[in-house]
């Protein structure tokens, strides 16, 4: 296996294990967003502890998104490859040295 075939197939591996990931960071979604409506709901006269349990509940579902686009572009970044996905897996290319006589 040639050292740039090595590249395609750990970099699509790692893309793939990306993608997973932000499937399932999806799934938590629906809980955050309904836990955020539910308490968002509560009224005008909604108590401190109302008003903490929603502004909890949007910055979690806020991270969450934000990781979930963050694991996409770095799958997308790793499964079009390239020179700098190469040096991050495997370091620099080996120089090729010249001997002089």
């Amino acid at each position: 296996m040639s050292r740039k075939d090595a590249v395609v197939l750990a970099s699509r591996t790692l893309a793939l294990f990306f993608v997973v990931s932000t499937l399932a960071e999806a799934s938590y979604l629906p809980e955050y967003l309904h836990s955020f409506h539910y308490y968002i709901n509560q009224g005008a006269s909604s108590s401190t502890a109302v008003q903490y349990w929603s502004h909890y509940y949007l910055i979690r579902a806020g991270f969450l998104v934000t990781r979930m686009v963050g694991y996409f572009l770095i799958a997308r970044w790793l499964y079009k490859g390239g020179p700098e996905v190469e040096e991050l897996l495997f370091g620099a290319p080996p120089q090729e040295t010249s001997i002089h006589n």
